[in-house]
């Protein structure tokens, strides 16, 4: 995770950096698309994947503090970067930003370590955790490649895809949706920042309760909230039902964002956890990348989100269908799907 970390940190400031130098569109295009997409890539599953290994018990709680971090980190940035860019300029704005990423990420990278063992400690909780040492222990040599031939690696990717498919749809088109309907710009924008705020209280939130009811549980219980958030959009005409929509969408939303690594760890164990995180992001990756444009799509040509909000209730119900059959299989279970 150092060298990932590090990297990703060099690769996301330096394209901030020459961001403030661009002059053409394509310019655009292959710094944002490619070397901001490789720094960004290079941070969440390294470090969310390095945190599983550090904790038994308390896990949940570690990793939705520090999926809190990532959130914090989406709703401080546009505030800095527009004070940044009404003070100096956008172009000097793009060159301090970089410089910040580059100056805190890649000094903090190195303190990282790959795991306990790494300093000769062992994970927090070990000891006194015995079932949670004997399931480490026989399912951490679950790879890639016994992976993929499991029922369960290919229903959990299902899922992050119905999943981001969602979020992707909501966060591009809830504010003009909501314009739509008649709320005023300023109040449906902050439709968005209300969603972001409440994320991070899922993130929390859902640290405690999945160390209580296991990961796969609290995954049934945020995809179950998050269907019926979206039934209630449906219906959403006036101010308080965008908010209590935007409450409970973001508080499942944050919900989700850390469980996934939990539950990924769950069903496969730890060893092989960054590459499986990988592959099963790209499942979530593909909805997300469908889900923004389909949805706009749907729009020009009906004049109407209703259509679209439809085909995403429709994907978070086959999601929380198959998280009711992850519920149903055995941890021991992982090399028979």
């Amino acid at each position: 995770p150092r060298i990932l970390i590090a990297v990703g940190g060099i690769f996301s400031g330096t394209g901030f950096i020459l961001l403030s130098y661009i002059s053409s569109l394509w310019q655009v295009y292959l710094i944002w698309g490619l070397l901001l997409a490789i720094g960004g890539s290079e941070s969440y599953i390294p470090i969310m994947s390095t945190i599983s290994r550090w904790f038994v018990d308390k896990k949940g709680v570690a990793i939705g503090l520090t999926a809190t971090g990532f959130g914090l980190g989406g709703i401080i940035a546009p505030i800095l970067s527009q004070w940044l860019i009404t003070g100096y300029g956008w172009r000097q704005a793009y060159m301090v930003l970089g410089a910040l990423i580059i100056i805190v990420i890649v000094p903090l990278s190195l303190l990282i370590k790959k795991s306990p063992q790494e300093i000769g400690v062992k994970p927090y909780g070990e000891q006194a955790s015995v079932i949670d040492e004997c399931f480490l222990s026989s399912a951490d040599n679950i790879s890639l490649r016994q992976a993929i031939k499991t029922g369960r690696f290919w229903i959990f990717g299902t899922i992050q895809m119905g999943f981001l498919f969602s979020i992707q749809v909501i966060t591009a088109h809830i504010a003009p949706h909501a314009i739509d309907t008649g709320i005023p710009d300023v109040i449906a924008a902050s439709i968005v920042s209300i969603f972001a705020a409440t994320s991070l209280v899922g993130r929390n939130l859902v640290g405690f309760i999945s160390d209580k009811l296991g990961a796969r549980l609290t995954l049934t219980t945020c995809l179950f909230i998050l269907t019926l958030s979206l039934v209630w959009l449906l219906f959403a005409e006036e101010i308080w039902m965008f908010y209590l929509f935007a409450v409970l969408y973001g508080i499942a939303y944050g919900g989700v964002v850390p469980v996934q690594t939990l539950v990924t760890g769950d069903l496969f164990g730890l060893k092989y956890l960054g590459t499986l995180m990988a592959v099963l992001m790209l499942f979530g990756t593909l909805g997300g990348a469908l889900g923004a444009p389909l949805a706009g799509y749907i729009f020009d040509v009906t004049t109407s989100y209703h259509s679209a909000f439809i085909i995403c209730i429709i994907l978070c119900v086959l999601a929380l269908i198959l998280s009711f059959v992850l519920l149903r299989s055995r941890k021991n279970a992982a090399m028979s799907g």
